[in-house]
This record gives structure tokens, sequence and C-alpha cells, in this order.
């Protein structure tokens, strides 16, 4: 009798169980358990997505921060080389210090921006290229032309590099040796002209000696303004060589 009552009671136990059992995994709780396991999953991927977002985030911040220092540096290269009064082709000395100021800031800009990685090599490589082409300076061209191209560069390696500072895209990058060709020749023919209304200016007030007057023969040549004559058409063809200088 006992063994009898002893195994209804097992029956009951495994038949609560059961009945236990099938509500645990009824619909309601599976839902639920899912819902658990995606919103914990949800949760880890949202926090992979926020630190990768934070570490893009910091990344790009410190390229910006290397960018500003180069543009600084860049801008009082600058600013250094349009305060100088050089005239002609300058002196030793005068040479000697603009290299030394000159290598200096560009060697301090130079490391800035090699510090940019390789996700922004479309600012990095066109300012790394455009540093190299800003060349030491030994008379020849006379600084005024060295001056408009060094300048030419200079501005847009900060073109490049503020741009990317401000975070706005990468700007098209330009043939920098044909725009300092043709700029240059622009700034020439400025410079004639300008010298060619002086010489007019002092023909007019007490006239010119026969070297003046053959200068500003060399001028109209070189202008256009007169049939090209004598063997070397190209005598005229440099602006920095001012009346009575060689």
């Amino acid at each position: 009798m006992k063994d009898q009552r002893r195994e209804t009671g097992l029956v009951d136990v495994m038949t609560a169980m059961n009945y236990f059992l099938d509500k645990l995994w009824s619909m309601e709780f599976g839902a639920a358990l899912l819902g658990a396991l995606a919103g914990g999953a949800f949760t880890i991927l949202g926090s992979w997505l926020q630190a990768r977002s934070a570490n893009r985030a910091t990344a790009l911040a410190q390229a910006q921060a290397n960018a500003q220092r180069a543009f600084d540096t860049l801008t009082e290269l600058k600013v250094c080389m349009e305060a100088q009064t050089f005239v002609g082709r300058g002196t030793h000395g005068t040479r000697t210090e603009w290299n030394r100021q000159r290598k200096t800031l560009i060697t301090t800009a130079n490391s800035s921006i090699m510090l940019l990685p390789d996700a922004y090599k479309e600012t990095r490589g066109p300012a790394l290229m455009l540093l190299q082409m800003i060349k030491e300076w030994y008379g020849d061209p006379e600084w005024r032309e060295y001056e408009a191209e060094t300048n030419l560069l200079l501005s847009e390696a900060l073109h490049f590099l503020g741009l990317f500072v401000r975070g706005s895209a990468v700007p098209e990058k330009r043939e920098m040796t044909e725009v300092v060709t043709e700029t240059l020749g622009q700034y020439r023919r400025q410079w004639m002209t300008a010298e060619l209304e002086d010489l007019a200016r002092e023909a007019e007030n007490s006239g010119l000696d026969e070297e003046d007057q053959e200068r500003a023969n060399q001028l109209r040549h070189a202008l256009g303004l007169l049939p090209q004559q004598g063997p070397d058409p190209d005598a005229a063809s440099s602006p920095t060589q001012t009346p009575g200088t060689q």
C-alpha cells in the first residue's frame, strides 16, 4: 500500500514538473527570453559601435590638431616672407638668414603633416609634395620672383590643410608646376609694364640716356609692342633686369 502511494506521489510530482516545463517554454516565455537575448546583443553591438565611433572621432581630432599645427607654422613662414625687404638678389647674409628660417619652419610643418594617418593621405600627400617644391634661395631668380613662386606653393598647402581642419571636402589637386609657370608669366608682364611706364614718365620729365632707351626698347619687344629684333630674342624675358643692372 505504501509503495502504491509512493508511486502515485511520484507520478504527481512528474506531472507537476511537466506542467511547469510546459509553462516555462510557453510562447510567452520564449518570446521574453529571445527578447532579452536580442536586447543584450543590441546593447553589446551598440556599445561596440559607440566605442568605435568615439575612437574615430578621437583619431580625427588628433589628425586635425596636427594639421592645425602645420597650418600655423606655414602661416608663420608666409608672414615672415612677406615682411622681408630684400632687393634684387640680396646679399649672402640675407639669403643665409632666409634659408635658415625657411628650413626650420618647413621641417616643423613637415613633421606635423607626416603624422596624419593613411586615412587622410589625400590631404597629407599633396601638402608634403608642395613643401618639397619650396626651394632654397640663392639669388637666382631675384627675390620678387622667388617670393611670388613660394607664396603660390604656400597658399596651396594652406588651402589643403585649412579645409581639412574645418572638416570640408578635399580640394581637387592641381598641377602646381603649370600654375606657377602661368602665374609667374602674368607677374612678369605686370612688372615689365610697370617698369616701361616708369621709363616713359622719366623720358617725359628729363629724357632717357642711351642705356635706359635700350632697356625701354627691350621691354617693348618683350611685351609685343614692337617687332622683336636682334640676335637674342629672349634678352628682355626677365623682368628682374632693371635699367642699368646686369
